[in-house]
């Protein structure tokens, strides 16, 4: 499976906080699929907005932690495409040829 250059969350999605648990809960409306992320999942979720890369949201990652606290940015973009393809397989973002035009 190749990841999408330019990941792109899709579009029905729903995303609520779980307040107090430092989670986000995502339903698909049209099979009511439900899935939960952690916040650093649910951020580089948020992130893929079709326009910024792959390695740009690692980088936007990277640049959130507390300084002295990330690990190297080889380290960062490998555990960014790691979840990425988790999101591919789910349905969270297109796949590099389902994206929209």
């Amino acid at each position: 499976m190749s990841l999408p250059e330019l990941p792109e969350k899709v579009g029905n999605l729903i995303g609520e906080e779980l307040e107090g648990l430092n989670e986000m809960i995502y339903v698909r409306p049209e099979d009511g699929a439900s899935f939960s992320l952690n916040m650093t999942a649910a951020s580089i979720l948020e992130l893929c907005d079709g326009k910024r890369s792959r390695v740009e949201i690692a980088r936007l990652l990277a640049d959130a932690l507390p300084a002295g606290t990330a690990p190297d940015q080889a380290k960062i973009s490998d555990d960014v495409d790691a979840i990425l393809a988790n999101f591919v397989d789910y349905g969270l973002i297109y796949a590099d040829a389902e994206a929209p035009d």
